[in-house]
């Protein structure tokens, strides 16, 4: 691993656990193996350095997701839907992703929450994008009952809300509870497996 490499993997960390007000550059450098005066041969400060984990975090939730869309592309839009929900799920149950997740959206810095939302929000849209049309396709196959789309859609992403904040909790039934909730809201929107 590259010095960069390593300063970035050291600011994911230490952001996660400390957050961008707690994070030190010269614990940082300690980490690296370097003196805090030659991280600024790698980057421009503690700013620059946040915004690259931001944007770095954002294009791993990316990736994870469009994976997941090309590997899934010749199945039925439910099996990409529940695809989609277990690389979500699985993606975000590390524990140093979830936890830096949880500090930018939850309770970012707030110089830098119009960029997170910016950053972020991109994917997200982009992702929505992509649930939407697969519930819109099930729909139209017969997959689904018909129903609103908008209310499909909020009743899911309260659901996925629901799962992915179970991830804060230190119970070891998580998982099961997050597969109930999926079940549960299959029955309910008509979803059969």
């Amino acid at each position: 691993m590259n010095t960069k490499d390593k300063i970035m993997q050291s600011a994911r960390t230490r952001f996660a656990r400390e957050g961008y007000e707690g994070l030190s550059l010269a614990a940082v450098a300690e980490d690296v193996g370097i003196r805090k005066a030659s991280l600024y041969a790698h980057i421009d400060g503690k700013e620059q350095l946040f915004k690259q984990v931001v944007t770095d975090m954002a294009n791993r939730y990316e990736e994870a997701w469009r994976q997941t869309c090309e590997d899934t592309v010749n199945r039925s839009p439910l099996e990409r839907i529940d695809s989609i929900v277990r690389t979500l799920t699985s993606f975000f149950s590390d524990h140093e992703t979830w936890m830096l997740t949880k500090r930018m959206l939850l309770v970012p810095p707030p110089e830098f929450r119009d960029y997170i939302e910016e950053v972020i929000g991109k994917v997200e849209t982009e992702l929505k994008g992509f649930e939407k049309e697969q519930f819109r396709l099930a729909m139209e196959r017969g997959d689904l009952p018909s129903q609103r789309l908008d209310e499909l859609y909020a009743a899911y992403y309260c659901f996925l809300d629901g799962a992915l904040l179970s991830l804060f909790t230190f119970e070891d039934d998580r998982e099961m509870r997050q597969r109930a909730a999926f079940r549960i809201f299959k029955k309910g929107v008509g979803w059969n497996e």
